[in-house]
């Protein structure tokens, strides 16, 4: 019996194992943030003596369950390394049985050619001469099946390991057994539990601190009204009431738990004021949501065959040149007099049959061009907005589906679909759409600049995520959404941006500087990643353009 494939997906299983391992860390800090309350001898307050040794239990209990995270993490790990090795083992020794076995086939019919062909009294053995080399095709045959089952058996036994690894971490703990009958949900659900731990002590800690600031923001209101008069007395009450509403409107514990999750101040800041924009100013959100309501307008479209030359293109070139087609849609690059980036949207897909003979297709996806609500151009501040924070697509997304159907994009096409900025977040929300993600093959989705974590893309669909340190765009996830950044299926590169990017380096040119020389950088997670998901199938030296030009629909989306 011809041996077969080993089945399972290390990618998948040395994710999950990653995550697994990256959550204990978190919990490591969180223990360490927590001590540190705990030890601090700074503060003499019968309040403050409550939240330290209330930060101290919850710092002692949570520490009893970052070993399980640690250990199971790593278990999937050196599975997943040793799912690898005896994939490969499997397969090259299934290609040595597919070669022997037909070798020995084409033997065995010359040897019974032979048989009926050769006379009894004829000079040597010719028959049993070949039946020697059939033999010796056999032996080869079979010791490529040998060395299958030794894969095999590599494979079980790294299974094993792994799963008694994890099982004696799960006996010996001290924690509640019955949270390990669902391990993958399970996880979930006690870092949640231990977020929530985490966020009641912090939470009397921000009560405590506020009294604290208000007292001392009270004062110096006083000591200003008496030295330099009321401009300083303002300013010291807007601070207050900044204080006041950021704790009370649930800026707080937004800060709190997305400083938990990245274990990154500047987020969690921005996490806690949007919460408390959201909170104190729904209306202002939701009046910036309905300026996106309606359906797009088409009103220029073309398409044209462009040539390129590919010859020694790296996966840098590839990057730079998706990036290169998000400016081009900014810029609305070859649109007729009178559209421009200023009033109207453009949305490029392009079609291309790779060397295979199959037909694929890119998206070019616009970034905000506008920071006015309610232009012509339907990628402004509303449509921010919308993406964000809205329940329904935006007419942006509409319009990509609409530019697809009219490129002649079929059902089951391969897609890879690439923005930055709002053009980013557009891209992510497409490939998180079941019905998108339904009527077209999302191969991959490649973003720059964009608040993409808190966007659950499915687990099959690869997504690079390029942020430039300092660009505060990447920051502006829905802090009340879920957080995807540590999915196995994501790739994120956070980078210094190039010496000539502007002071805030959110712009287009800086983010295709970058992601041309992370894609040609030597074994760097960039290039492995257009590698793995083979995105040069998505460039072609002939490819056919279809642009379109869109407005703002009025009224309701239909």
């Amino acid at each position: 019996m011809r041996p077969e494939p080993l089945t399972g997906d290390a990618s998948v299983v040395e994710g999950h194992g990653t995550a697994y391992v990256g959550t204990a860390d978190a919990i490591e800090a969180a223990i360490e943030r927590l001590r540190s309350i705990r030890d601090e001898d700074s503060t003499i307050a019968k309040a403050f003596d409550r939240v330290r040794d209330a930060a101290g239990d919850v710092s002692e209990q949570i520490a009893k369950a970052r070993s399980r995270y640690d250990v199971t993490g790593q278990a999937l790990v050196d599975y997943a390394a040793e799912l690898r090795l005896a994939q490969t083992s499997a397969d090259d020794a299934i290609d040595r049985w597919d070669a022997a076995d037909a070798a020995a086939g084409d033997a065995e019919d010359r040897r019974k050619d032979l048989e009926a062909a050769t006379p009894d009294d004829a000079a040597g053995d010719p028959v049993g001469d070949q039946a020697a080399v059939v033999a010796a095709h056999e032996a080869a045959r079979q010791e490529a099946y040998d060395d299958w089952l030794v894969a095999v058996e590599r494979k079980r036994s790294a299974a094993e390991e792994a799963e008694a690894r994890i099982r004696a971490e799960v006996e010996d703990a001290e924690i509640n057994d019955s949270f390990w009958d669902d391990l993958w949900g399970g996880i979930t659900d006690l870092f949640e539990a231990i977020a929530d731990a985490i966020v009641a002590v912090l939470e009397w800690i921000a009560a405590v601190v506020l009294v604290a600031v208000a007292v001392i923001v009270l004062a110096a209101i006083a000591v200003a009204l008496i030295a330099v008069g009321g401009i300083v007395a303002l300013l010291g009450g807007l601070l207050l009431a900044a204080v006041v509403l950021f704790v009370t409107n649930g800026g707080a514990e937004a800060f709190v738990r997305t400083l938990l999750r990245t274990g990154e101040i500047d987020a969690a800041l921005m996490a806690g004021a949007i919460e408390t924009l959201r909170t104190t100013a729904p209306g202002v959100l939701d009046w910036l949501i309905e300026q996106d309501a309606g359906d797009p307008e088409l009103k220029w479209n073309r398409e044209k065959v462009v040539e390129r030359d590919l010859d020694d293109a790296t996966a840098g070139d590839l990057l730079a040149e998706l990036q290169a087609g998000n400016r081009d849609v900014d810029a609305v690059t070859g649109a007729p007099d009178g559209y421009d980036s200023s009033n109207s949207t453009m949305i490029t897909v392009t079609e291309v049959v790779g060397a295979d003979g199959v037909t694929r297709y890119r998206v070019n996806i616009p970034s905000t061009q506008q920071w006015t609500p309610g232009t012509d151009g339907f990628n402004d501040i509303s449509s921010d907005a919308a993406a964000k924070f809205g329940e329904d697509p935006t007419q942006l997304e509409r319009a990509v589906r609409q530019a697809m159907a009219d490129a002649g994009v079929p059902d089951g096409a391969g897609v890879v679909l690439s923005g930055w900025s709002l053009g980013g977040i557009t891209a992510a929300n497409l490939a998180a759409d079941p019905s998108f993600t339904a009527q077209y093959d999302v191969d991959a989705v490649v973003v720059a600049g964009s608040p993409v974590d808190d966007v659950a893309v499915p687990s099959h669909i690869p997504v690079l995520s390029v942020e430039h340190v300092g660009d505060p765009v990447p920051l502006l996830e829905d802090p009340s959404g879920g957080y995807h950044r540590d999915d196995p299926n994501r790739t994120r590169i956070e980078i210094d941006p190039p010496p000539d990017a502007p002071f805030v380096p959110h712009e287009g040119a800086a983010y295709e500087t970058t992601l041309q020389q992370q894609g040609d950088l030597s074994g760097s997670v960039a290039q492995e990643w257009v590698e793995r998901v083979g995105l040069d199938r998505y460039f072609s030296e002939t490819e056919t353009q279809h642009s379109s030009v869109y407005q703002r629909g009025q009224g309701k989306a239909g």
